[in-house]
């Protein structure tokens, strides 16, 4: 199992906005993408931060995303209503526990 994390910054008065095209990305790309186990969209309105974590069968799966065109139409649509770059960063998923 991989992980990659993908937070966005939204711009001041566009959180919402921000969140709901994230969390409709996630949505589909998690039915499309036989190898994303599971995705957890994650904010915070106060500071306009909306990050994604999704976790992968693999690493190979995880790098995939990056030259995925639904991904590129998820970050141009994405793109206007940032304050700055997106961020994301790759970890490996060492436990998962579910009760």
């Amino acid at each position: 199992m991989h992980v990659a994390e993908f937070t966005l910054h939204a711009k001041p008065g566009h959180f919402e906005q921000v969140a709901e095209v994230y969390s409709e990305f996630a949505r589909r790309f998690l039915s499309e993408q036989p190898a994303l186990e599971n995705v957890l969209i994650l904010g915070d309105e106060a500071a306009g931060v909306v990050r994604g974590i999704g976790v992968f069968a693999d690493r190979q799966a995880a790098d995939a995303v990056n030259s995925d065109p639904e991904f590129a139409a998820f970050n141009d649509r994405v793109q206007p209503l940032l304050a700055s770059s997106s961020e994301r960063v790759e970890l490996q998923l060492l436990h998962h526990y579910v009760k």
